[in-house]
């Protein structure tokens, strides 16, 4: 067998052998390239009782819903939506770096409510997510800690990005090569209110660029909220002087935001920079 092929085996066996016993399998799923293999993973290991679980809310796209709901398709995995309500938490919206944890906090507790509504005794009920190692190393992933705090399991923390994307590939996942797709409040400077209009306004600005410029699935770009009400467009550096925003100033300006400029994608760059 292959290194990729005995990988996502030991993978596989990993996740069954630390099962203990449960009964149900609920995975945190946003369809991105991390929960998507988990997804997979589990419903591969436990095919009759294992179960996706997404989040919705403002935060959450329409482009983001629509590509998980394919994807889940695809896997065969049961899909639930649960409506979280982080957008309405004063500590969430003031985005000053716990917006985070209040959103996982959310998420897995309303995983957890499932187990309660089926008459599950918590015990027998094991709650999955995609965490990575890289993002183990990622100082601004303080959800991270709502995931401690509920007993979350994360069969991919020993492995790098680059060898998720491998054994996604290998297992027939199509997004296996897709750009990173956090929410929309991550397009927000620190500071900047992650209320549902400024969401939907990086929602909207975002679908205006995807259009105007016809990006494929795996070009990193974001539309980014700073702190000044200006509109950074980022995009992969080897793109960028493609990128004429005489196309979309308008249409972005008439959003609502007070200047747009562009500049080389950068993970996470709002996170460090200062507006």
């Amino acid at each position: 067998m292959t290194t990729v092929t005995t990988k996502y085996n030991t993978l596989i066996t990993d996740i069954v052998r630390k099962a203990d016993n449960a009964d149900r399998h609920l995975v945190a799923y946003s369809g991105g390239v991390d929960s998507a293999l988990v997804a997979k993973a589990v419903y591969d290991a436990f095919p009759s009782t294992s179960e996706a679980v997404m989040a919705l809310s403002p935060s959450v796209s329409e482009i983001m819903r629509s590509s998980a709901i394919a994807l889940a398709e695809h896997i065969g995995i049961p899909l639930r939506f649960v409506e979280t309500r982080e957008h309405l938490d004063p500590v969430y919206v003031a985005n000053e770096g716990m917006s985070c944890y209040v959103c996982k906090h959310g998420i897995y507790t309303a995983m957890e409510a499932i187990i309660a509504d089926v008459a599950h005794n918590a015990d027998t009920v094991l709650l999955y997510n995609g965490t990575n190692a890289d993002d183990l190393t990622d100082p601004t992933r303080v959800g991270l800690q709502a995931a401690r705090e509920h007993f979350v399991r994360s069969p991919l923390a020993h492995l790098r990005k680059e060898e998720v994307r491998a054994l996604s590939r290998h297992a027939g996942l199509p997004n296996w090569n897709d750009a990173a797709s956090p929410c929309l409040r991550s397009r927000l400077s620190p500071g900047v209110e992650a209320t549902a209009i400024h969401l939907q306004r990086i929602e909207t600005a975002e679908d205006i660029v995807r259009t105007t410029y016809v990006l494929s699935p795996d070009v990193n770009f974001r539309v980014r909220h700073l702190g000044d009400d200006s509109a950074m467009l980022e995009i992969d550096a080897a793109l960028l002087d493609d990128i004429d925003l005489a196309r979309c100033r308008e249409a972005l300006l008439a959003l609502g935001f007070g200047a747009v400029e562009k500049r080389a994608f950068r993970s996470g760059s709002v996170s460090i920079d200062t507006p």
